[in-house]
C-alpha cells in the first residue's frame, strides 16, 4: 500500500486553488486589448477610464490572490505588492481624469515598468519548481517593462499611438498568463497524481 507524499499533495492542493488567478487576469488584459482596438480614437477621458478600471480589478484580482496564499511563501509579498500598485494607479486614474494626458500617459508608464519589474521577480522565484511554467511570468513582466519604456519614450506620439501600443501588449500580455495559468493547472494535476501514487 503506497502513502501519499504530503508535500506533492499539498502542492497539488494550492495548483488547484490559484491556477485561474492568472487567467482571469489574462483574459480581462486581452479585453482590455480588444476594446483598444476596436476603439482607438475614443478620448483621452475615455482611454483613462478604461486603463483605470482594468488597474483596479487586476489589482484587486492580486491582492486576493496574495491573501490566499499567505503563509505558503509562494510570492505572497509580492503579489500583494504588485496588487497594491495597480490598485493605486487605478485609484489615481479615475479619480483625476481631467489631469493632462501626458502626465497620465507618465503614470501608465512607469506603473508598467515597476509592474512588469515585479512580475520578473515573482515568476522567477518559482523557477525552482520544475515546470512551473516561471517563464511564462518571465516574458509577461517583460512585455510590460518594454510597454512601459515605449510609453515613456512616446508620450507626445499622441494617444492614438499610445492606445495600439496598448492593445499589443494587452493581448500579448493577456495570452502570457493565460499560458501561465494553465501551465500551473497542468503541474498541479500531475503534482496529484503522483502524490496518489507515492513517487
Amino acid at each position: 500500500m503506497t502513502t501519499q507524499d504530503p508535500i506533492l499533495t499539498a502542492f497539488s492542493s494550492t495548483a488547484k486553488q490559484v491556477w485561474y488567478w492568472p487567467v482571469l487576469r489574462g483574459v480581462l488584459a486581452i479585453v482590455l486589448g480588444i476594446v483598444a482596438i476596436a476603439w482607438p480614437e475614443i478620448t483621452a477621458a475615455a482611454i483613462i477610464w478604461v486603463i483605470g478600471i482594468f488597474a483596479v480589478v487586476d489589482g484587486i484580482v492580486e491582492i486576493v490572490e496574495g491573501i490566499r496564499r499567505r503563509g505558503t511563501g509562494n510570492g505572497t509579498a509580492f503579489l500583494v505588492t504588485m496588487g497594491v500598485l495597480s490598485l493605486a494607479v487605478g485609484i489615481v486614474l479615475l479619480v483625476w481624469p481631467g489631469k493632462t494626458a501626458e502626465v497620465l500617459v507618465w503614470i501608465i508608464g512607469f506603473w508598467a515598468v515597476v509592474y512588469g519589474l515585479f512580475q520578473v521577480v515573482a515568476s522567477i522565484d518559482l523557477r525552482k519548481v520544475v515546470g512551473s511554467g516561471w517563464v511564462w511570468g518571465v516574458v509577461a513582466g517583460l512585455l510590460g517593462i518594454v510597454f512601459g519604456l515605449l510609453v515613456l519614450f512616446n508620450v507626445t506620439a499622441g494617444l492614438v499611438s499610445i492606445v495600439w501600443i496598448l492593445a499589443i501588449f494587452a493581448i500579448l500580455w493577456g495570452i502570457m498568463l493565460i499560458a501561465f495559468g494553465f501551465q500551473i493547472r497542468s503541474l498541479g494535476k500531475q503534482a496529484g497524481t503522483a502524490a496518489q501514487r507515492g513517487y
